[in-house]
């Protein structure tokens, strides 16, 4: 071979490997919903819940709200005029959540979407507690009533849990007094404890940091919390369900690239969720706490749920970003389930005075919005 059919040839097969990668990165691009995210049957319900009608768009509506680990573990059943509420234990978050306390901080969250959209529709909304598993945790009975539409029910659709760094909130103390004003009969005796202060959101943060390590290296939660991560387009089209990469609070790029390289592994997942707890923790200009009386009640778990969704609803209406933060409380459960002292549930109590936790969250001014997560539609959630 000539020095010049060499290079010839050699510059060919250079050409080739370059279209071939570059057809490799462009079909996983594709495949993998790079410049799609928030599209595709997983999503949705977001856009088509308002055409629903009659008590089937009040469950359209509920499938909207929050939930741990996006697990959505909730049925609902329509007679007449009455949803009755079901849990769907298949869908629990295992060592995460073996008190079931975020499964029915879930179905509350459902409830109030429901019970928004009922009145917003023209109905009153009669909320009854049930024995729970296997009948309902609760059901709402309709009534002809007037219309009551509110900031709260026009945010059900935008609303989005917001993993990003935040800045500080322009008012701290006007923010905490709205959200407050949110608490009233319905949901009481769940309240509100706000860490504001620097040295409260500091031993918070910590804590949460400290949780989330104590979390993945937990064999059992780490692997139930992993079971829930979809990491590619088929798998968040089929589900409809579970955490994503575009709802991580990433910056784009990088966002980009989890997309485009190999299927994240457990223990990447692990490191990339104490990485990204630490900027969220640490950027966080405000701490809640829901707390309650008696945290085994379910009926008290159902109106903390229906209240942490009323603050994050608020939240969306005004355009500040909100994020469940609950990796303290899960420890506390886990270890009261394997019977051990638990180092974290002495500190909590110590911040947040009288009351039992419930729930935690964050609320601050988000640097990027999020896109909707995946969601399963109302007739996959019909009894």
């Amino acid at each position: 071979m000539t020095r010049r059919s060499f290079l010839r040839t050699a510059a060919l097969s250079a050409a080739t490997a370059a279209v071939l990668a570059d057809g490799l990165v462009a079909y996983r691009a594709y495949d993998n919903g790079v410049m799609a995210p928030g599209r595709g049957p997983a999503f949705a319900a977001w856009h088509d819940w308002p055409a629903a009608e009659g008590p089937t768009s009040l469950v359209a509506a509920a499938v909207l709200a929050a939930s741990a680990h996006n697990t959505q573990p909730w049925l609902f059943g329509v007679t007449g005029e009455t949803v009755d509420v079901y849990a769907d234990l298949d869908r629990t978050t295992g060592a995460n959540d073996p008190l079931l306390r975020e499964l029915h901080l879930s179905l509350g969250c459902a409830l109030e979407n429901l019970v928004l959209t009922a009145r917003a529709q023209g109905h009153t909304a009669d909320v009854t507690f049930g024995a729970g598993p296997p009948a309902a945790v609760a059901s709402v009975s309709l009534h002809p009533g007037r219309a009551t539409t509110s900031s709260l029910s026009e945010a059900i659709g935008h609303r989005r849990s917001n993993r990003s760094r935040f800045r500080p909130l322009p008012d701290v103390t006007a923010t905490v007094e709205a959200m407050d004003s949110l608490v009233d009969a319905s949901v009481r005796p769940a309240r509100v404890v706000w860490l504001s202060r620097g040295d409260e959101r500091r031993r918070f943060a910590d804590l949460l940091v400290d949780a989330t390590r104590a979390h993945v290296g937990d064999d059992a939660q780490s692997q139930d919390s992993f079971a829930w991560w979809r990491s590619n387009w088929d798998s968040i089209q089929r589900h409809k369900d579970g955490l994503t990469i575009d709802g991580a609070g990433l910056p784009p790029v990088k966002r980009a690239l989890g997309k485009l390289l190999p299927a994240s592994t457990r223990a990447a997942a692990d490191a990339a969720f104490v990485d990204q707890t630490v900027v969220q923790a640490g950027s966080a200009p405000l701490f809640g706490v829901v707390v309650t009386d008696d945290p085994s009640s379910l009926s008290e778990r159902l109106a903390g749920g229906r209240l942490i969704q009323r603050l994050h609803l608020w939240a969306t209406a005004h355009e500040l970003g909100f994020q469940h933060m609950n990796q303290i409380t899960e420890r506390i459960d886990r270890d009261q389930q394997l019977g051990r002292t638990n180092p974290f549930l002495g500190p909590l109590e110590e911040l947040v005075g009288p009351g039992v936790p419930l729930a935690a969250f964050r609320v601050g001014t988000p640097t990027r919005t999020s896109p909707p997560s995946p969601r399963r539609p109302a007739r996959e959630v019909l009894r």
